[in-house]
């Protein structure tokens, strides 16, 4: 109801009839609808972040793995709205709930969601550091910083549907794994122009 119509619009009863119980029933669950609302973005937002925890986990462990499982962690985070069209439309209808820049805690609805995202990203960088992929002197400065830039990224792909934002996550992206890597690490990465010339790439 909330992606179809929208918080003004949406009322108690047409929630209670679409999920087929009485009216008093919701407030079994929510105070009211503006806490029925948070509650229901909150289901959404966990689910968001715990699709992109199974995507890094689904890489698996063992040596060379970090930088891995932190592109697929960036990856399902950034992609993951493109399967979820209900989530997409509530960000677009309401983009104050996934503020790029909040000035403090009192600016984000979601702060300890948000809080919990940067703890993944930190987790990555910090695995990555710890087996000498990633060179990075403070995995929470540089987490806070991605997430920062994560958030924008999403604001123009799905809130404003930013045709070209695909193409500037995968150069984002690559910047960033350049960056965080080590740099004994490098050469198993990437290919050196050399390298790249003599199997006919440009």
């Amino acid at each position: 109801m909330f992606s179809d119509f929208g918080y003004r619009k949406s009322g108690i009863e047409d929630i209670a009839k679409r999920a087929g119980v009485a009216n008093g029933t919701i407030y079994l669950y929510a105070d009211s609808k503006r806490d029925l609302y948070k509650r229901a973005v909150e289901y959404g937002f966990d689910k968001w972040q715990a699709a992109a925890a199974r995507a890094a986990e689904a890489v698996g462990n063992g040596p060379g793995k970090s930088r891995e499982r932190f592109e697929a962690l960036c990856r399902a985070a950034y992609s993951y709205l493109a399967s979820e069209p209900r989530l997409r439309r509530i960000l677009a209808r309401d983009p104050a709930l996934f503020p790029a820049a909040p000035g403090g805690d009192g600016d984000d609805p979601f702060v300890e969601i948000n809080r919990r995202s940067v703890a993944l990203l930190e987790g990555a960088i910090a695995e990555g550091v710890g087996s000498g992929e990633f060179e990075v002197d403070d995995a929470t400065a540089a987490a806070e910083l991605l997430f920062s830039l994560y958030r924008v990224m999403i604001e123009k792909a799905y809130v404003e549907e930013d045709g070209g934002e695909g193409r500037r996550f995968e150069a984002a992206l690559g910047i960033i794994l350049n960056g965080l890597s080590s740099r004994s690490e490098a050469p198993r990465h990437g290919h050196t122009r050399t390298e790249s010339s003599e199997r006919g790439g440009t």
